[in-house]
């Protein structure tokens, strides 16, 4: 009888994080890649340059998937946040 280790290549199975269409699609794409891998998250971003009709996909391994999320849900409160702060901020002048 052998020991042989459990096949666990389905957690690395890539998962769609988040997509992104129009115009902007590329740009939010790669924001969230940088946050995500700035945490550490290996991130893939797919979509077709010039064709704002076709969505750019976050896409990150399976395994990972829920610690992405928790990231991006963070950066988001942070970055709306801090929006509301330079607001505030602007408005004192």
């Amino acid at each position: 009888m052998t020991n042989e280790e459990p096949n666990l290549t389905s957690e690395l199975d890539m998962e769609i994080l988040v997509n992104f269409q129009g115009p902007n699609g590329e740009m939010e794409a790669r924001a969230v890649e940088s946050v995500l891998r700035a945490a550490g998250i290996e991130a893939v971003v797919e979509g077709a340059i010039g064709f704002s009709s076709v969505p750019f996909e976050v896409s990150v391994a399976r395994n990972q998937l829920e610690e992405a999320r928790a990231v991006l849900a963070a950066a988001l409160e942070v970055g709306e946040a801090g929006a509301e702060e330079a607001e505030d901020w602007s408005e004192k002048d």
